[in-house]
């Protein structure tokens, strides 16, 4: 009987074959594995002795035979090589799963992509169809738009303002998207009259030039140059024969946007609203105005319609009143008409509602005669 320490490499691996445990390694892994094994079935492994190995030690003593020898190298041999083909048959297997497995995942990350790639690829013909019709749409509303603006833009004779008509030329410009010479090609074929006499101080090179072409109208009919002329208009302007309050208080706003066109709002208003005071021709209206303290235009407007309209009830309210006088012979009714404070009469004609200057009959020959002659008729009655 021998203890662990001393056995050799054949008699670690029969300790380890009848404990159905691995036989392969050096001299010291089978000691430390059987000496695990010895541990695990409870016993100590220094002091544990075992049976058999005294027979065993014959190969150290010189008793053993070449007989048993090769018997025991053949044993281990066929014993390795069952080991080794095992072990190829494990690894073969493993290897062989390991690959079904990687084959059946790339399969299904391949069919799961396909699949993502094709509903993908649907949404993006989806997405692609409805653009197109955003886009058909969009173009269809934007010919429309354009041809309605062009039917709509006018041509300039001189007549109308220019600041006003290169403002709506400009928008007309930026919806269909002209650039400066489809700019400079729709101008020259909008200018008219003595506005098409222009292109004349224009060089042949520079007609399809829109800064050029804009500069030079600009220099002819811009307001700009003009601010003293309306000035002098606001300063002179008056309400004239038969013109609204309405019309007036336009006018004069109009000549004042021309006049102080850089100048603050509040310093228009207070300009327009002390013209129009000036410019109408009723006495009592403009001390109402005045003392009224309106501080804006509009509001002076409103003030101005609503003392008309109750100047005019008040007017409709007054009767003719009939004053009966009673003589011995007969019943005289004497009719008198309310007097009217504020009208102009007209000197020439006796109508009311002008002045002398503004009478149609002042340029006819035979009608001071004809006057004389009704006025004398009125003062023998």
């Amino acid at each position: 009987m021998s203890k662990l320490c001393g056995l050799n490499i054949v008699q670690l691996r029969e300790e380890l074959q009848k404990r159905s445990l691995v036989t392969s390694g050096n001299k010291e892994v089978l000691v430390a594995r059987l000496r695990e094994a010895l541990i695990d079935e409870g016993k100590n492994p220094d002091e544990f002795k075992f049976d058999g190995a005294d027979e065993d030690n014959e190969i150290s003593t010189g008793t053993f035979t070449t007989a048993k020898m090769m018997e025991l190298l053949l044993s281990m041999s066929t014993e390795i090589k069952q080991q080794i083909n095992e072990q190829s048959e494990q690894i073969k297997e493993q290897s062989e799963r390991q690959s079904e497995r990687q084959t059946e995942e790339i399969k299904q990350q391949i069919k799961e992509q396909s699949e993502r790639q094709t509903e993908e690829l649907k949404q993006i013909k989806d997405q692609l169809k409805h653009v197109k019709l955003e886009v058909a749409e969009q173009i269809e509303e934007q010919s429309t738009r354009i041809e309605m603006i062009e039917q709509k833009l006018d041509p300039f004779d001189g007549e109308m303002s220019w600041n006003v008509y290169k403002t709506q030329f400009e928008a007309a410009a930026t919806s269909n998207c002209w650039n400066g010479k489809e700019r400079a090609t729709a101008l020259i074929l909008a200018l008219q009259g003595s506005a098409a006499e222009v292109l004349q101080t224009i060089s042949a090179e520079n007609h399809f030039n829109y800064e050029v072409l804009v500069s030079a109208l600009d220099l002819r009919y811009g307001e700009e140059h003009m601010i003293q002329i309306y000035r002098s208009q606001l300063r002179n302007r008056t309400q004239r024969s038969g013109e609204s309050i309405q019309q007036l208080a336009e006018d004069i706003e109009r000549l004042t946007l021309l006049s102080y066109p850089t100048s603050d709002p509040e310093h228009r208003d207070k300009t327009a609203l002390d013209t129009f005071i000036k410019a109408l021709c009723d006495s009592e209206l403009k001390q109402s105005l005045l003392l009224s303290g309106k501080r804006k235009l509009k509001d002076a407007v409103a003030h101005s319609l609503t003392f008309e309209s109750a100047k005019q009830a008040s007017k409709s309210d007054v009767r003719l009143r009939q004053v009966h006088e009673e003589c011995p012979c007969q019943k005289v009714v004497v009719k008198r008409e309310p007097q009217q404070h504020g009208v102009p009469q007209c000197w020439i004609c006796g109508e009311k509602g002008h002045l002398r200057r503004d009478c149609k009959h002042r340029l006819k020959d035979n009608y001071l005669p004809k006057l004389r002659d009704k006025m004398a008729q009125k003062k023998r009655r």
